[in-house]
């Protein structure tokens, strides 16, 4: 798993474990946040709230049975961190309640032929109350009560070691439905700004031998819209991608090496705001 990076002073972390009733589930950190019970429907959500509820995620998961880390692995949280308000569900994937529901799908696979709480069914339920936990006083009060109402049937059903798969699909179900209604926020503020740079180039000589064809990559934190290429033949531009991709065919016999920048022209003028790359032409 990645290592959690986000601000100490919002975590508190549960050293001693949880008894829940008479079973004995594992503790999960968990992390406070500014916003209280109010609706968050479309407020804004800060980048560091973001990372919080990230981190307590990440820390259930690895708690969670395999199964479910396999599923929900690095990958998933890169795609996450990409663009963090879907992460709220603003996109089809990845986002918090998908996690909740991957936990809940293993969790009833894991119940025993009699309703027996077994290990791997209690690593997926101790994970899916760490997340409930961390999202549950965020929702307005009248579903705080009601899914406070499902979870303490779990609870009851856990602890008397006679677990029904209905009672933990009612936890997951009723959890994703009132996040979806209430933490939708339109956009994530204080994001960390991000370094304009070129991430991949490649120059190479086409069959004919005269020509160049340069292709590459940015990631951009600026406004960008062009690649200045340069060789000892000259200068030329090709026009960047929608995912800030650019591929140029430039006659240039004979060149050895392409100087390539990534910046804003307009009205004849080239304004760098990535670093300026040289590769060797093969």
């Amino acid at each position: 798993m990645m290592n959690l990076n986000w601000t100490k002073k919002t975590a508190t972390i549960l050293l001693s474990s949880t008894l829940l009733g008479g079973v004995l589930l594992p503790a999960i950190p968990t992390f406070t946040t500014q916003v209280q019970a109010d609706s968050l429907d479309e407020a804004p959500v800060s980048y560091q709230t973001f990372k919080n509820d990230e981190g307590v995620v990440k820390a259930a998961v690895k708690k969670a049975n395999p199964a479910v880390q396999r599923q929900i692995n690095a990958a998933f949280f890169k795609r996450m961190e990409a663009d963090p308000v879907n992460a709220y569900g603003r996109a089809v994937t990845p986002y918090f309640s998908q996690v909740m529901q991957a936990l809940e799908s293993d969790a009833v696979s894991n119940i025993g032929s009699h309703g027996q709480v077994t290990s791997a069914f209690k690593q997926d339920y101790t994970a899916m109350i760490a997340v409930y936990n961390q999202f549950k006083s965020r929702l307005e009060p009248m579903y705080q009560d009601s899914l406070s109402d499902e979870v303490e049937e779990a609870n009851q059903a856990v602890n008397a070691n006679k677990v029904d798969s209905g009672t933990i699909e009612d936890v997951a179900d009723y959890f994703i439905e009132y996040f979806q209604m209430d933490l939708r926020p339109d956009t994530v503020t204080g994001m960390p700004a991000v370094k304009s740079r070129l991430t991949k180039l490649t120059a190479k000589k086409t069959s004919s031998k005269k020509n160049v064809k340069v292709t590459g990559t940015a990631k951009l934190g600026k406004k960008a819209n062009y690649a200045q290429i340069k060789t000892s033949k000259g200068t030329s531009y090709a026009k960047l991608s929608r995912t800030h991709h650019f591929s140029k065919k430039i006659y240039a016999p004979k060149v050895k090496k392409v100087t390539v920048a990534v910046g804003y022209y307009a009205h004849g003028q080239f304004s760098r705001v990535t670093n300026t790359k040289t590769v060797s032409v093969k």
